[in-house]
């Protein structure tokens, strides 16, 4: 799975099942490949690898029930996580090419194996037709996560999301200090965020009598989660792809929205505003500084992590006695609020290149998927288990047991069968308890998702050149802050340099598979 760097732990499990909310699927709907009562045709063998969860034993509870419901007789290909890509390749390396593919598979496996011959083509109308419960999931997330699947003319797999990914960041606050400076709520716009930030540092806003607190500090360790509230009131993430003013396609680090975006936050630096040690810092220090009441604002939260259980900046606050409170996304120059997101698609689900000449393996694996992946009870069985054994209910909220004998490995549960357990929102009544549903609800909302224009791609000048140019980009962004480097004549230069350095080959080919994947 795509990681997501600014959220908690209470926010990657859950992005693990879902997150948002959708139509139900009724625990009676029926799989169109399942196997009929006194059907007596052989069953079809699938071998089955993934690298998550794996169940402890063959022939599982799990198991069984997948291979009773759909006449299948499955074989495990059972994997660790840490160290799966490693044995993978040497089992394709022998020829032992399974039916599907581990979920922890990227883009890049995907365009390696295509060249290679072992993963399938799929034709996406199929999917459709046997899928078309997962689709209808899926499409409402994004209906154009199809393209990542898409290299050299050909869909390599079952289209996969992550709905977490679709939410964007918004700033928290010292709620206490937003009082003490005569405000009630968070400041909406980019110039009242900066009003804000210059009481928290002039207004002796933890009223120890000293001048000794910052407006807010960033994630210099990493700088696609610097400052995002600034560079989002421009409308520009500096890592990000976008439409440009002229209608093509631009790299989000070298606009005239950064440069105008630097050149505030080099005045913030300059006044005070910042701390000077976000260079250095990373997600636990700002927890720490905003526990120890030495900032007053972080900009790269996830609405779970206002949660009273999570664990960046709420709880120690909360530990302390403070309290953070979310704000919107400023609007400035851009004229609407956006918010930072890294956006939901994945790489897809691939299929053994074997599936190709066999349409009856191939639809079965669709069916089973799409049947898993949405109906409430087997949903349930492959992601928790069995009620009672492995897990209880509040309502429809699923409390995990916790003693030895439940571990869901022992009964095959925990999404090994199920690889696209995350695509369908409307489990969330089953993963996310009430108060958190209210708590999405009520914060993520009232901005729009600020993402790459193309995401989740298979770009070779990007495996070429990536690494330096991001290395580039870090180090002129950070000094930009600090006015080390300019916002004139050394942006220039920086923007000429990122070009020069494959920056310009990337845009090109951006811009080509854009076009390739949106083309009438």
């Amino acid at each position: 799975m795509k990681k997501w760097l600014g959220m908690t732990s209470i926010v990657l499990s859950m992005s693990l099942i879902a997150a948002g909310c959708g139509a139900e699927k009724s625990a009676t709907q029926t799989p169109a490949g399942s196997t009929k009562p006194g059907a007596t045709e052989k069953p079809i063998e699938i071998t089955w690898a993934n690298d998550f969860n794996s169940p402890e034993a063959d022939g599982n509870y799990v198991q069984k029930q997948i291979e009773a419901k759909f006449n299948v007789k499955i074989t495990n290909v059972k994997l660790e996580r840490a160290s799966w890509k490693d044995k993978f390749n040497v089992l394709l390396a022998s020829g032992q090419i399974p039916d599907i593919f581990p979920i922890d598979a990227n883009e890049t496996d995907m365009a390696g194996w295509a060249d290679q011959g072992v993963i399938a083509s799929l034709n996406p109308d199929e999917i459709k037709k046997s899928m078309p419960n997962y689709i209808k999931a899926l499409d409402s997330v994004d209906s154009s996560a199809w393209g990542v699947g898409n290299y050299k003319g050909k869909n390599w797999g079952i289209p996969k999301v992550w709905p977490s990914g679709n939410s964007g960041f918004i700033p928290g606050y010292n709620e206490a200090w937003l009082k003490k400076i005569g405000y009630n709520e968070p400041p909406k716009t980019l110039a009242e965020l900066e009003d804000v930030l210059t009481k928290f540092v002039n207004n002796d806003p933890d009223g120890n009598g000293k001048k000794d607190t910052f407006g807010l500090s960033g994630r210099g360790k990493l700088p696609i989660q610097m400052f995002t509230s600034v560079f989002s009131a421009y409308g520009v993430s500096p890592y990000q792809f976008k439409t440009g003013s002229d209608g093509k396609i631009v790299y989000g680090g070298i606009t005239e929205e950064t440069r105008q975006a630097l050149k505030l936050l080099n005045k913030w630096y300059k006044g005070g505003l910042i701390d000077p040690e976000f260079i250095t810092t990373d997600n636990n220090q700002l927890n720490e500084k905003f526990a120890a009441q030495k900032i007053g604002m972080v900009d790269n939260m996830g609405w779970g992590n206002f949660a009273k259980t999570s664990g960046f900046i709420a709880k120690p606050g909360m530990d302390k006695g403070q309290n953070v409170i979310a704000g919107k996304p400023v609007i400035g120059p851009a004229g609407k609020a956006y918010g930072f997101s890294y956006g939901a698609r994945q790489a897809p689900v691939l299929l053994g290149a074997q599936l190709e000449k066999d349409e009856a393996k191939r639809i079965k694996i669709e069916q089973i998927l799409d049947y898993i992946a949405t109906n409430d009870e087997f949903w349930l069985l492959t992601v928790f288990g069995q009620k009672g054994l492995n897990y209880d209910q509040e309502g429809d909220f699923v409390i995990p047991k916790t003693a030895p004998e439940a571990i869901v490995q022992k009964v095959g549960a925990g999404s090994f069968y199920n690889p696209l357990n995350a695509v369908d929102t409307s489990k969330i009544k089953y993963t996310t308890s009430k108060e958190l549903q209210d708590l999405k609800v009520k914060l993520d909302t009232g901005y729009e998702p600020l993402r790459d224009i193309l995401g989740v791609a298979i770009l070779s000048t990007k495996t070429k050149y990536w690494a330096n140019l991001q290395t580039l980009e870090d180090a002129y962004l950070i000094k930009a802050v600090t006015g080390e480097a300019d916002t004139d004549k050394a942006f220039d230069d920086f923007k000429a340099n990122w070009l020069k350095s494959g920056g310009q080959e990337l845009t090109d080919e951006v811009t080509k598979v854009y076009a390739e994947r949106n083309k009438k």
